[in-house]
């Protein structure tokens, strides 16, 4: 969004010697901070704006890096669920760590789809009882979803907001279901 201020007389006066401001105007680009804490978010302090450009260049190059660790991870989610659904509770601890990691990584790096699937996944993990962790199903289909954000990152968004929305409902029909067991 264009934003208009007056030059700083800081420099001296302006160069056509009259009182009259130029129009000036600052197009601002947001930063993947500003990106990953919403356009409300305002620095503490102005950053220069090449050290700004260099924490940004280290950003994407770590981007790379991260999507390999990040198919690891999901990988070893794969791995763990059979083991976390039997009652290893070793095997769940380490798939709720992964899914809280990439929670809070995966958007940072350029994978915010499997962001919002490890968000929701976490939510569900953290209400879950003995129950909920032997049927697997909404556990499954969560990390079903975060190997599909990974494997088809151009997936339609439509698609992908309407896969974390069934999520969401198979989530709910399972809380329904244990309260009415319960």
């Amino acid at each position: 969004m264009p934003e208009r201020r007056t030059p700083s007389r800081l420099g001296g006066q302006d160069r056509n010697g009259d009182d009259t401001p130029p129009d000036v105007r600052f197009i601002r680009v947001p930063s993947i901070a500003e990106r990953k804490l919403g356009r409300e978010y305002v620095a503490p302090m102005r950053l220069d704006p090449r050290v700004l450009d260099q924490m940004q260049e280290t950003i994407r190059g770590l981007e790379t890096k991260y999507a390999e660790a990040l198919k690891s991870q999901v990988s070893m989610l794969q791995i763990l669920v059979e083991p976390a659904c039997k009652g290893d509770t070793e095997a769940r601890g380490r798939l709720y760590s992964l899914a809280h990691d990439m929670r809070g990584l995966a958007g940072t790096f350029g994978h915010p789809m499997v962001g919002r699937f490890a968000d929701s996944l976490c939510g569900y993990l953290e209400n879950c009882e003995s129950e909920d962790w032997k049927d697997g199903t909404v556990i499954v289909f969560h990390v079903d979803a975060i190997r599909d954000a990974i494997e088809n990152p151009k997936t339609d968004a439509a698609v992908t907001m309407e896969t974390l929305d069934a999520l969401e409902r198979l989530i709910e029909a399972s809380r329904r279901d244990r309260r009415k067991r319960g």
